[in-house]
């Protein structure tokens, strides 16, 4: 007879529970959620979830388990697929030990026969609630292990999770978001391009059927990884839902040797009710176990050259750029793309890592100095992992560039990839880059990676699966060689922007568009996962570069209050209203900017359809901002009621207009509310329940409200 095996770790709000049927079974998730009363009954656990057997079946039902195999029969996608060339293709692990503390369990299981062990371990954070689960799979055996597939994680979806919401995005428009039914049709999402890509992110979230931002049963999941990455959503025959997802492995990729081990990336999950919650968890763990300690201190003001000159590096026009970024109120300068040897364009120069002295003839110095003089930290673009043919260091080295022999690898941006997996290009790169931090004592680092990878190899074999671990471990030694050097991941945008990179960088470039009314979604999609202090939301032109729209001044300034703020905008031609414009969200920027490090973000559910409304309240409840912006014309003639959320109930509040825009949305209507004519003052619990009128906003207009404990 079989005995049920429990095993089970507390957050105080969460309770995880493990179970195993019988001795040797892998065990599998039958509870992830919130806090159980102690005492579950092992034997009654197992028979309240002992599974039914239909016809035209395996003789014995199979659990969907943390580890599903294809020899148990389960029609579900394994979580390993390898074999030893050709033979060994099955596998039967079998449960060796449980091994748990107050935070972690760890199972053990093994298959002799197929000479494989695997370990799956779970870790419950208990100041965020937040699941992590990665696998480890270890060659016992005494031949070559050859793996197809090895998933992250496996978990069963809770029974009322009929809907799942993924981002998917391209370039200028990442961070999308779509809802599909869960059903029959596996969804799956891949990406094979070698970076997180701005088409679909590693993470995405389940949930009842209806669930929205403040309503409903919902997962939270996020793989962190940088490079191919695959998740399936899938609906079994019997009505039991799954989600899998891990590294995407190219043909022949993974071998392992007689004694040899991989680990996979690390799956985070946390369930909850409405999204904002399971947001707010994860952004949580983010600042306490995942982002370096200068995330935690307030984030500079940028400016950075590279809409305003693009590759025009005439040295007079920067120093008039400089004065005119402080002018405005700007912490850090950013040199962008440019710099170095032969770039005056992007057609040449990448890999060539020096400084151009047709264009610099003294070198960096004199400019870091002006920057420095100005008040500014100094902070300069990169793109280490690429390479132009047009370069001196494709010359000498063309086997560096990833490749397959005999084709041509077609150009992105006039550019290949390097191998960074080889040693002597990891060291060239370092040598190169830490030379320029040292000679410079240079701030922060933009790191680009402006392609998508094609044949991603060693002119023979795929190298695809080294190249992130490459990437961090290059990005880790500079950190620990420049402990104050801050690393920004950029990827023509938001194309690499998940946890796994997170862990080596502290900020992200969201998008290459700087246009205010595409960044409403983009910043809020990208929220989903990550704090609101790492974010780079910058102010472009009034005429948004990518797009040709044309913007108010404060609609861009009110979106990029919600990241971490800066400048992309040419700041010499900027007239004297334009200025004190931008000084005063600045000085707002600047005022909040200690508590938005440790903000709770609040997505909130709109009051009617093209209205954005979010806030960032203080982690005291004492200070919070309210941003609501039109989209496009609304379909209503009034723009309904903001409520905010995450206020104290007890605690009285003022409410103020925090934008200069008031008299100008006057213009659309015959009255506009009296609390933005009048300071009030009303409780946290009047205003969640009651809440505020809003006033007539136009298409792209925009309103930022102050609302403070008194």
């Amino acid at each position: 007879m079989n005995t049920a095996h429990v095993w089970r770790l507390d957050t105080g709000t969460t309770t995880l529970l493990l179970l195993a049927q019988g001795e040797h079974d892998i065990p599998a998730i039958a509870w992830f959620g919130r806090a159980l009363p102690d005492g579950v009954n092992d034997a009654a656990l197992a028979q309240i979830t002992d599974l039914p057997l239909p016809q035209a079946k395996l003789d014995a039902a199979v659990p969907l388990s943390l580890f599903p195999q294809a020899s148990s029969g389960i029609d579900c996608r394994p979580a390993l697929r390898g074999h030893r060339n050709g033979a060994a293709f099955a596998h039967c692990l079998q449960r060796q030990s449980v091994s748990t503390d107050e935070f972690s369990i760890n199972i053990d299981l093994h298959d002799e026969a197929a000479g494989i062990a695997v370990s799956v371990q779970l870790e419950l954070h208990h100041e965020s609630d937040v699941l992590s689960i990665n696998t480890q799979l270890r060659n016992t055996g005494d031949s070559p292990f050859h793996v197809d597939h090895l998933a992250s994680a496996t978990l069963p979806l809770p029974h009322n999770h009929r809907e799942c919401q993924t981002l998917y995005g391209r370039w200028g428009l990442e961070f999308q978001t779509q809802r599909n039914a869960i059903g029959p049709v596996a969804l799956q999402l891949e990406n094979h391009r070698g970076r997180t890509s701005h088409e679909s992110y590693p993470g995405c979230v389940t949930g009842e059927h209806g669930f929205s931002e403040q309503n409903g049963d919902v997962l939270l999941t996020q793989l962190a990884w940088s490079g191919s990455h695959r998740t399936l959503i899938e609906q079994l025959s019997d009505g039991r839902c799954y989600l899998q997802c891990g590294i995407a492995l190219d043909t022949a990729e993974l071998t392992l040797d007689a004694g040899q081990a991989v680990t996979t990336p690390a799956v985070y999950l946390v369930r909850s009710s409405g999204m904002n919650a399971a947001s707010q968890a994860m952004h949580r763990y983010a600042r306490q176990q995942l982002l370096p300690e200068w995330t935690r201190s307030p984030r500079p003001v940028h400016a950075n050259s590279w809409e305003a000159l693009y590759f025009d590096h005439d040295i007079n026009k920067l120093y008039a750029l400089i004065d005119a970024a402080k002018n405005i109120g700007a912490e850090r300068f950013i040199l962008d793309d440019g710099w170095f040897q032969a770039r005056r364009s992007d057609n040449a120069g990448l890999g060539d890592w020096t400084v151009d002295k047709t264009v610099y003839p003294d070198g960096l110095g004199p400019l870091v100095s002006y920057v420095r003089n100005a008040g500014m930290q100094f902070g300069l673009w990169f793109e280490p992992e690429m390479v132009n043919p047009d370069s001196d260091l494709y010359r000498a080295h063309p086997e560096w560039a990833l490749h397959l022999t005999p084709y041509q690898t077609p150009l992105a941006r006039n550019q290949l990839v390097l191998n960074l997996a080889l040693p002597e290009v990891f060291d060239y790169l370092f040598e190169h880059i830490s030379a320029l931090v040292e000679e410079h004592d240079i701030d922060y680092i933009k790191w680009d990676y402006n392609r998508d990878v094609v044949m991603g190899g060693d002119g023979r074999c795929s190298q695809m699966l080294k190249q992130t671990p490459a990437c961090y471990q290059l990005m880790d030694k500079l950190n620990e060689t420049f402990p104050q050097l801050e690393i920004e991941s950029c990827a023509s945008g938001g194309a690499r922007a998940d946890w796994g990179v997170l862990q080596h960088t502290g900020r992200v470039w969201t998008s290459d568009s700087i246009d205010a009314i595409d960044r409403v979604q983009i910043q809020r999609g990208y929220s989903l996962f990550t704090p609101p202090e790492i974010m780079g939301a910058h102010i472009g032109h009034a005429k948004a570069h990518l797009t040709g729209r044309e913007i108010n001044i404060h609609t861009r300034a009110i979106v990029a209050l919600q990241g971490q703020f800066g400048y992309e905008v040419d700041a010499r031609h900027l007239d004297r209203e334009e200025t004190d414009t931008l000084n005063y969200y600045v000085s707002l920027y600047k005022k909040h900017r200690e508590w938005i490090s440790e903000s709770t973000s609040w997505r909130l559910d709109s009051p009617v359809p093209n209205l954005v409304c979010s806030g960032l309240v203080s982690e005291d409840k004492q200070n919070s901002l309210w941003f609501v912006v039109a989209e496009s014309s609304l379909k209503n003639t009034t723009s309904g009621i903001l409520c905010p959320c995450g206020l104290n109930e007890n605690m009285q509040y003022t409410v103020t207009p925090a934008s200069l825009n008031l008299a100008e949305l006057e213009h659309f209507a015959k009255h506009t509310p009296g609390w933005l004519r009048q300071t009030v003052t009303l409780s946290g619990s009047l205003l969640m329940t009651v809440g505020l009128t809003l006033p007539v906003l136009p298409a792209q207009s925009s309103l930022l409200l102050e609302i403070t404990a008194i």
